[in-house]
Formats: structure tokens, C-alpha cells, sequence
């Protein structure tokens, strides 16, 4: 009942909030047009109206589309020396200072909402993904990868990019390669060395397949920090808020998603972790994961690598587990379950998920002869040991400003480039495509995201995004756009009159049709990367994504006084 609620919360929040960012936008149009003594004949949100009543001589609708919204002003809109109303009553000109205002109102009153929220986040602060770090130590880094070919090694310490040192966090890190125009230079430190790695980043298919970005192909390790809850087996064990977790029964860990993994697919087993604390080394004994009776996946015990050729070939099987005892071997190349065909590892996650424990045939392919077997999956529980990773930042609201204004800065620029690499224009790449920029689902999908999954201040946060991107973007100086009426009344301003309609109507009839175009092209990527499957990166952990959602299903719920994030 309480997930049901939680989902119910996440849509309302988003569409309350979503569409508040569009309200609060034409509300600026609209009081500003109040102000200049303009004729207002309706206030909208959204369009194709489904509801609406009249008061003081203005409509006010709702609209079924929620892909914005408009106030309808005849005498910006109309390009008549005299605008005339449907009853014939002709309205006097107005001047270009007053287009000037009302244009700019609304992208105004969208910033000064992110300047408002973004005090709020400041004040509480902001989950982080990881502690900001000044050095990046490399790890797991893929052999075939630009970056292994161009020198860089496991245990290489990163300390500047593209030349420029930096206090962020991982996903900070990624964006300053994910936004970089032509080559990537790495600054690094081996032993007593410092070298620089330059690279030409290329698409990474284990991380977002189809989306095609060049995310890095090492992982960081990253300092794992922790926050026990009280009565919790963690706290119960010793386990103490700020300890930083360095081994778990011996072995290194390099993030907290190794620490959620050995402690999720624990089965209730101890474990021994040494931490340190205060500069100290401390050795923390017994810690029991207790089961979450409530949670769980059903698996058969082996893992296998996404192939480009479509097929999913065994890379490992666990000792003793079902697929074991059928006979599975490594190499095996997994074809079919009855007439479902298996070609990336989420087809047979999906299979294998949906037995409910029963028997399931599958057909596989060994030294060119095809074989029948069955296996009975293994419900295997999660757990959890209560522990929370303390990550949050809190930015200055001018600092959120900014930030947006740089992401929309580089996600063109990256986009331009993108495309000009491919017609020739320059020798510089990017794999940032036009694909890869939201719409309106989208946009909203993200939010409901961060809010079920992660913590209504992630929700916030990109609120917060939202709002200044909507004022920033408007003042684009593109017909249609705000920033499109504020330059023709400017031009008119210095001529003494306006630009003639006849001038302006086809400029502004190809540019809607492109921005309809536009906005048709992301809505269907929204959708595509919303109903897609996701595909199972390459990991020696048959349950890597698993693993990853029971940490990540409670990973941003905040402790209101910590402002913790749950790890597990």
C-alpha cells in the first residue's frame, strides 16, 4: 500500500510542479501585461482548452496538451497597425517598450522561481552521489577502451582535466568528459610520475545502450563514507556516522555500490569490515545483514557479457547453483526459453524473473550443437544492514544559475559540433546528439524518477533546473521565442516602426514548423528510452542490476536531520 502511495505522491509532485513551472511563466507574461494596460483576452495552461471560466473580461483555461501554456494578447500578437477583436472593437498600438516588458516577464518570473527554490535547497542541502573528490583513483578500466589505448592504467591517480583541477563528484566528473569538444586530457599521477593521457572519447554501449555517450569506460574509487541507523546490525556491530569503509572480509572496495553488493547478496552470512575513523584503522567484526522478507529475485547463477552480435554467451556459472546442477558450462551461448529468444542477458533476467520458481527449458548452443536443459531458479533474498552513505553539498542558488547556464552551453555546443563532425564542417567530435535533449515526457519522467526513486529535494533540485532552463531558453533570440519579441520590438524601437508582416510571416511559419518538428523528434526518443529495455552491463555479477535497484530504490529518501542517502 505504501508503494502504491509513494508512485501516487511521485506523479502528483510532477505534474503539480511541472506544471507550475509553466504557470508561473505565463503568470509573468500576464501581470506584466496587466501593468502595461494590455487587452488580455485568455490566460492558458496547456492547450486545446478542456475547461475554463471568464472573470474581469480574461478566459482563464486548462488545457488537455500540458506541453506549456499561453496568454493570448491580440496586441503583441497581432501584426495590424490596428488590432481588431472578433467583435470588431479595434484596439490601440502599442509601444515596443511594453512588448519589450511583457515578452521578458515571463522568462523573469522563471528565474526568479529557481533564485526562490534554489535558496531552499541551499539552506537544506543536496544529496550528492559521492563525496566531492580532488583526485580520482582509476579502477576497472576496460582494456579495449580510448583510454587504456592511450596509456591510462588501473590505480592511475586523475588530478586535472583538460587541464583544469576540479572538487566535484563522479557525476561531475563524467559530465566534464561527456561535454568535452575533440580530445579529453587527462592529468595523472603512477607512483612517483605525472603523465598526461589525451584520448578521442568514444561511445561506451554498457552504460545507456542505443544512447550512444561517451560515459567512461573505468569506474572511481570513490571514498565510501557511512551513516549507521540507530538499532540497526551495522550500528548494533560498532559500525559509527563518518567511518569509511575500506574491506569487507579482507577485500578492497572501491565505491559504495561494492559495499551494497556484499552486503545485499550476503544470505545473512557475518562480515568483517575495517574501517577508518578520525585517521585511525578500525576493525569492525560480526556485522549481520538482516533479510528483507519483502524483497528478492529469483536467478539461476551464471553471467554473460552484452554482445554486439546478439548473442548471449556464458561468461561464468556459480558453484552449485541451478544452472550448475543443470549442466550449464562456460561458453555456453544461451538461445532460446520455449518460443522466447534470448539475445542480450535482460532477455533471460526477464524469463528467469517471471518462473515464479518453476522449471525453465532452455535451449543453448555448445561447440556448434544445440542442446535442451532445464533449470529451476533460486528465489534469492536481499539484505540489508541499515547503513546510509552522508553525501550532500549545498549549493548557493547563484551557483545552481550558473551551472544551468553552463550545462545549456555545453549541451549545444556538444550537439553543434556532433553534427558538424559529420558533415565535414570539423575535425573536433562530440557524442552528444539532438536525440539526447528532453521534451516535455521526458522532462517530466525524470522528475517522477527522482522522486520515487531517489528524494523529493532531488525533485526539487530539478525543479530547479527546469525553471531556469524555460527562462534561459525563452530568451533565445528565435522568432516564436521571447527572446524572438524582444529583438523585433528593439528593431522597431530603432526604426521608429515595425518590421513589415510580410518579412516576418515566413521566418516565423519555419520556425514553428521546425520547432514542432523538434519537439516531435524528442517526444519520440522520450518514449523510446522510456519503454526500452535496459541492458545489462558487463560485470562478472550476474545481478548487477538487481543489486543496484535494492540500493537505489531507497538511495535519496533523506534523513531530515542528516540529510543521509540509504545505501541499503
Amino acid at each position: 500500500m505504501m508503494e502504491y502511495l509513494e508512485t501516487a505522491g511521485a506523479i502528483l509532485f510532477m505534474l503539480f510542479f511541472f506544471g507550475f513551472c509553466i504557470f508561473i511563466h505565463e503568470l509573468g507574461h500576464f501581470l506584466a501585461a496587466k501593468w502595461r494596460g494590455l487587452h488580455i483576452i485568455a490566460f492558458s495552461i496547456g492547450f486545446r482548452k478542456i475547461w475554463g471560466f471568464t472573470r474581469g473580461g480574461v478566459e482563464y483555461r486548462i488545457g488537455w496538451l500540458p506541453f506549456g501554456g499561453y496568454v493570448e494578447l491580440p496586441q503583441i500578437d497581432s501584426h495590424a497597425d490596428a488590432p481588431t477583436l472578433d467583435d470588431g472593437t479595434k484596439l490601440p498600438v502599442i509601444k515596443p517598450i511594453d512588448k519589450i516588458i511583457t515578452a521578458f516577464a515571463g522568462p523573469l518570473f522563471n528565474i526568479l522561481f529557481g533564485f526562490a527554490l534554489g535558496v531552499v535547497i541551499w539552506l537544506h542541502g543536496l544529496p550528492m552521489d559521492t563525496p566531492k573528490m580532488k583526485e580520482v583513483v582509476v579502477d576497472d578500466l576496460k582494456i579495449e577502451s580510448p583510454e587504456y589505448k592511450a596509456g591510462l592504467r588501473d590505480g592511475d591517480i586523475i588530478y586535472r582535466i583538460n587541464g583544469e583541477t576540479f572538487n566535484t563528484s563522479w557525476h561531475e566528473i563524467v559530465q566534464k568528459i561527456l561535454f568535452t569538444v575533440g580530445k579529453v586530457t587527462l592529468d595523472v599521477k603512477r607512483g612517483g610520475e605525472k603523465l598526461q593521457v589525451t584520448y578521442i572519447p568514444k561511445e561506451n554501449p554498457d552504460v545507456l545502450p542505443g544512447e550512444g555517450i561517451a560515459y567512461p569506460f573505468f569506474r572511481a574509487r570513490v571514498p565510501v563514507k557511512i551513516y549507521p541507523l540507530q538499532n540497526s546490525p551495522a550500528y548494533a556491530a560498532g559500525l559509527r556516522e563518518g567511518d569509511e569503509v575500506l574491506m569487507v572480509n579482507g577485500k578492497e572496495i572501491f565505491d559504495a555500490y561494492d559495499l551494497n553488493y556484499l552486503i545485499t547478496y550476503s544470505e545473512g552470512r557475518k562480515l568483517d569490515l575495517t574501517v577508518r575513523r578520525d585517521n585511525n584503522i578500525v576493525e569492525i567484526k560480526n556485522v549481520t545483514p538482516a533479510a528483507d522478507k519483502n524483497s528478492g529475485v529469483y536467478r539461476i547463477g551464471v553471467s554473460a557479457p552484452d554482445q554486439a552480435s546478439g548473442q548471449v554467451r556464458v561468461n561464468s556459472v556459480v558453484k552449485d547453483s541451478p544452472a550448475d546442477k543443470a549442466g550449464i558450462k562456460p561458453g555456453d551461448i544461451l538461445l532460446a526459453s520455449g518460443s522466447r529468444s534470448i539475445k542480450v542477458f535482460t532477455d533471460l533476467q526477464a524469463i528467469v524473473g517471471e518462473s515464479g520458481g518453476k522449471a525453465v527449458p532452455l535451449k543453448i548452443l555448445r561447440d556448434k550443437t544445440e542442446l535442451e536443459v532445464s533449470v529451476v531458479p533460486k528465489h534469492v533474498l536481499f539484505y540489508t544492514a541499515g547503513i546510509l552513505y552522508v553525501y550532500t553539498e549545498h549549493p548557493t542558488p547563484w551557483e545552481q544559475f550558473t551551472n544551468v547556464i553552463a550545462l545549456t552551453y555545453k549541451s549545444l555546443k556538444g550537439v553543434f559540433y556532433g553534427l558538424g563532425s559529420k558533415v565535414g564542417l570539423t575535425d573536433k567530435q562530440s557524442t552528444l546528439k539532438p536525440k539526447h535533449f528532453s521534451g516535455p515526457v521526458g522532462i517530466g519522467h525524470i522528475i517522477y524518477i527522482a522522486v520515487a526513486k531517489a528524494s523529493i529535494w532531488r525533485g526539487f533540485y530539478y525543479i530547479v533546473i527546469i525553471t531556469f532552463s524555460l527562462g534561459i531558453l525563452n530568451l533565445m533570440p528565435l522568432p516564436v521565442l521571447d527572446g524572438g519579441h524582444i529583438v523585433l520590438s528593439a528593431i522597431e524601437m530603432l526604426i521608429g516602426k515595425p518590421i513589415p508582416y510580410k518579412l516576418i510571416q515566413p521566418v516565423a511559419v519555419v520556425f514553428v514548423s521546425l520547432l514542432v518538428a523538434f519537439m516531435v523528434f524528442v517526444t519520440f526518443h522520450d518514449i523510446r528510452r522510456m519503454v526500452s529495455k535496459p541492458s545489462a552491463s558487463q560485470s562478472s555479477k550476474e545481478d548487477s542490476k538487481e543489486a543496484s535497484a535494492a540500493a537505489s530504490a531507497e538511495k535519496e529518501k533523506l534523513n531530515e536531520n542528516k540529510t543521509p542517502v540509504p545505501a541499503n
